[in-house]
């Protein structure tokens, strides 16, 4: 009698730490779009701002340590890479417009894997490979 090994399915660190991000992308595009103030007076844009070992969700400009930020931090095996600019993915209050970074790439050490979310002028995200 002859044991076959079964691949399992499921996702890989990296491929989950995408679809976050990419979820986080599309909720502060979506919050610029509609104005969400946040309780603030005023709507304003939104962003994701990338670092080596974390991204931040922020609003207006992004500076570091504003206690409005919400960080996320990575896994000790993947870094974003290839940051281009000053790292921010800011959108434009009201269109959604993508200003600053169009892409950013996630990498894995441990098996290096490396994956690049690209985004359009609209914020739309085009391209994962």
């Amino acid at each position: 009698m002859s044991k076959t090994l079964k691949k399992e399915a499921g996702l890989t660190l990296i491929e989950l730490i995408i679809a976050m991000s990419i979820f986080a992308i599309i909720t502060q595009q979506i919050k610029a779009m509609t104005g969400d103030t946040e309780g603030r007076p005023s709507g304003n844009r939104y962003g994701v701002h990338f670092e080596t070992d974390k991204y931040v969700l922020f609003n207006g400009t992004y500076t570091a340590g504003e206690p409005s930020n919400f960080e996320v931090p990575l896994e000790s095996t993947l870094s974003f890479t290839g940051i281009t600019g000053d790292g921010n993915i800011i959108f434009e209050q009201g269109s959604g417009e993508l200003l600053g970074t169009s892409g950013v790439t996630i990498q894995d050490s441990l098996n290096n894997d490396q994956k690049v979310i690209q985004l359009n002028n609209f914020g739309v995200v085009t391209d994962v490979n």
